[in-house]
């Protein structure tokens, strides 16, 4: 669990105003981020992110991201 403290609300704001992204969708990926960030500090392999909407999974993509959108799969 990551909690939403002021650096992950900033990076969300960066995202949304960056990318337009929606409120919710700049938390949760700024919230991944912030576990990427973690995980990596630690050696650990990236996450994949998985989400649904082609906008949020390109911007997770751009911003570094190993993505997975799950309507690929019938």
């Amino acid at each position: 669990m990551i909690e939403v403290t002021e650096p992950v609300v900033d990076t969300a704001m960066r995202l949304a105003e960056s990318y337009a992204l929606r409120g919710y969708d700049a938390v949760q990926l700024a919230a991944a981020l912030e576990l990427q960030a973690v995980r990596a500090s630690f050696g650990l392999p990236a996450i994949i992110f998985v989400s649904a909407d082609h906008r949020l999974n390109a911007t997770a993509s751009t911003e570094g991201l190993p993505v997975e959108n799950p309507n690929d799969y019938p």
